[in-house]
């Protein structure tokens, strides 16, 4: 599934490892000797050089990193050199602590990570912040949001093919005689949602669709200015078709009035080694323009090399 492309004649970590630290000498960095072994490594040759950085420098690979780079383009390169499970807990830790979109960077890391990725996840929060994530994502929600996000952090879903077609007609009744009795935050939509396997999940939405009429989410729709219940669309958007969710980021990210990077970096680094193809593919189709199109019409210097490279486009 990855997309990111490693030569056939990569260094050695090691020798990765030097001429990142030849990059950090001298009077200037040196960005492009960064971002052609970083952004041209998969995490698990990235985990290596941290490794040996760390043997070799004594020094965190990560730590150098910050003291030599700024703005957008330092964190891009922090972000990406993480492992996945350290950079989600990063990301969500960050998210409980900002007061804007905070609750969509944890429901986003919730439904789109494997369950035992975010179960990963959980235990890298715990290692790096000594506390649980659920204990900080409940003390920094409130009302429905807690509601919600709490038990989808704390999910182990079932991850196999098998459906109960049954099952599936049933809680596609309980859900809409819920939504139209705008119950929108009734335990039993919450716990459908926050424990069934993303297949049984599909199986129910499609009955659902079947049965009466409307996708799930156009119900949802009834009060287009309910912050719960957009929050509440984007979670089975993120349940049962990510990339069109992220294209969604994206499209927001890019298109505003002055980029938000935040977002734009936390897409393309968690996505890349993941399902930045049907991504990109899914940009092209909503927009008629190519994602790296759109990322180097918004962007520049050292940050927009970094993303295109991460992407999959540019020269490092």
């Amino acid at each position: 599934m990855a997309t990111l492309k490693v030569p056939a004649n990569v260094p050695s970590p090691a020798e990765d490892a030097e001429q990142l630290h030849k990059a950090f000498q001298g009077w200037g960095t040196n960005e492009g000797l960064i971002i052609s072994i970083l952004a041209h490594r998969n995490a698990a040759q990235r985990n290596l050089i941290r490794q040996i950085y760390a043997e070799t420098y004594g020094e965190d690979l990560l730590k150098a990193l910050d003291k030599e780079l700024s703005s957008d383009f330092e964190r891009a390169v922090l972000l990406w050199t993480l492992d996945a499970a350290e950079r989600d807990a990063f990301l969500a830790n960050e998210a409980t602590k900002r007061f804007t979109s905070s609750n969509w960077v944890i429901m986003e890391i919730a439904c789109t990570r494997s369950s035992f990725d975010l179960f990963k996840v959980r235990q890298a929060y715990h290692a790096r912040f000594k506390k649980s994530l659920e204990e900080d994502v409940a003390y920094h929600s409130t009302g429905d949001y807690r509601k919600l996000l709490v038990p989808l952090v704390s999910a182990f879903r079932y991850e196999g093919d098998e459906v109960n077609m049954m099952l599936a007609k049933s809680e596609a009744k309980i859900l809409h005689e819920k939504i139209s009795d705008k119950a929108y935050n009734d335990e039993e939509i919450i716990r459908i949602i926050s424990t069934r396997s993303k297949a049984q999940l599909n199986a129910t939405l499609n009955h659902y669709n079947n049965a009466f009429g409307n996708a799930i989410n156009k119900d949802l729709k009834a009060d287009p200015n309910d912050e719960f219940l957009k929050l509440l669309r984007a979670t089975i958007k993120c349940l049962t078709c990510p990339e069109k969710y992220f294209e969604k980021v994206l499209r927001q990210a890019i298109n505003k009035l002055g980029t938000d990077e935040w977002a734009l970096t936390r897409v393309v680094t968690s996505r890349a080694e993941v399902d930045m193809q049907r991504i990109k593919e899914e940009y092209h189709q909503r927009n008629s323009v190519p994602l790296e199109r759109a990322i180097a019409g918004d962007t520049s210097g050292d940050y927009e090399k970094m993303l295109l490279a991460l992407i999959g486009h540019g020269d490092a």
